[in-house]
């Protein structure tokens, strides 16, 4: 097997720091089942139980630390605005980094106990234990909603069509909807029943925001995980599969070319170096063999490779591009208008099979997933 290519080295920021210290502290099980042991409806369910533990104790400790900065507001209303500010502020202050602490591990646990359902560790390779994205630094990223790092990969970069100021502008508005829903709900709750409701401020509502948001993030970091856990699963078995079927050996030098182009391309049209695909584009290029920097993420040349390889080899490669697109969830506005143009008078074929298997790695259903993942020479 070959050398894997040198993934430029980054320093995890220091919450990607915290995350991994207390991932190293939870208890280690010898796990010994398979990661598709499992079926569907039951991994649904074991994920489910997770995902509404999770949501049950982050939304009490929203409650629970809110209700001391209402309290305090209440209480001081009618004093000194310096008094009044001051014990909000303070009381605020200490509240949000309680609060912060304690989701932080809860998000944690939980994508944690993700992973061990699927028992992750008998999936890593030598070359994925270590380093930006090996399971535990992924896991750790999920659980505290940190970005993936801007990286360059065999010359890929996924911000290529992407402005990095629509980014910025996207993550501040996703930042700033908890203060406005609540600031909503507050003056919409003042508006239509006054300043109480059943004798109760209605500031208080402010417990009941706090709690919706922070099972919405849980959830939603519950999902991430299972997505990028499956997402690990699926590569590492991809992987295997072409391996043992020794399928790269049947491949010319232009079409071993395009697998990496099929996956370069799906990271462009994702805008964001998503694990599933960077994990499935490191165990290609060690299936490969290639280690230089040759144009990957140019979409004209992996039109013109599909174009030129035979038609078996074509077959393959929009087998890769198909799952590449998928691994991320997502079907991008930039994707919808480039799948014609690569799957040409197949798109009736392989487009129903990529929303499909989007759809099945949205909704956890692992080995459905599976079915779809098949990488050979046949049509579709």
């Amino acid at each position: 097997m070959g050398e894997v290519v040198i993934i430029p080295a980054t320093k995890p920021v220091l919450l990607e720091r915290f995350g991994l210290f207390y991932l190293d502290l939870f208890r280690k099980r010898d796990l010994t089942h398979d990661v598709f042991d499992h079926a569907d409806t039951v991994l649904a369910k074991m994920v489910e139980r997770i995902s509404l533990k999770g949501i049950l104790l982050s939304s009490i400790a929203g409650i629970v630390l809110v209700f001391p900065t209402v309290w305090v507001n209440i209480h001081f209303a009618n004093s000194k605005p310096i008094i009044h500010y001051s014990w909000v502020a303070g009381v605020t202050l200490i509240s949000v980094a309680i609060e912060l602490y304690l989701l932080f591990i809860i998000a944690l646990k939980a994508v944690y106990d993700v992973s061990d359902i699927i028992n992750m560790k008998a999936n890593e390779k030598d070359f994925l234990k270590d380093g930006a994205f090996s399971v535990k630094n992924i896991l750790a990223r999920t659980a505290l909603e940190l970005p993936d790092p801007e990286l360059e990969i065999l010359g890929i970069d996924p911000f290529e069509r992407i402005s990095k100021k629509n980014l910025f502008v996207l993550g501040l508005l996703y930042k700033a909807k908890i203060f406005l829903t609540n600031l909503v709900l507050k003056y919409a709750l003042l508006f239509a029943v006054g300043n109480t409701l059943w004798g109760i401020p209605i500031l208080y509502a402010a417990l009941l925001v706090e709690a919706f948001w922070n099972g919405v993030v849980i959830s939603k970091v519950v999902n991430e995980a299972r997505l990028r856990l499956f997402g690990f699963a699926l590569a590492h078995h991809i992987a295997n599969n072409v391996l043992q079927e020794r399928l790269v050996q049947q491949l010319s030098p232009e079409a071993k070319i395009g697998c990496l182009r099929a996956i370069g391309n799906a990271v462009v049209m994702a805008q964001n170096y998503h694990p599933n695909m960077i994990i499935l584009l490191l165990h290609f290029q060690q299936l490969l063999q290639i280690n230089k920097e040759d144009k990957y993420d140019d979409w004209g040349l992996f039109i013109n490779t599909l174009n030129n390889v035979q038609k078996h080899e074509r077959n393959f490669l929009l087998d890769i591009f198909t799952i590449a697109a998928a691994f991320d969830g997502k079907i991008s506005d930039l994707e919808q208008e480039s799948f014609r143009a690569a799957y040409g008078d197949e798109y009736d074929l392989y487009y129903p099979r990529l929303k499909l298997l989007t759809n099945h790695l949205n909704h956890g259903r692992l080995n459905a997933a599976l079915a779809l993942c098949d990488i050979d020479f046949t049509k579709g």
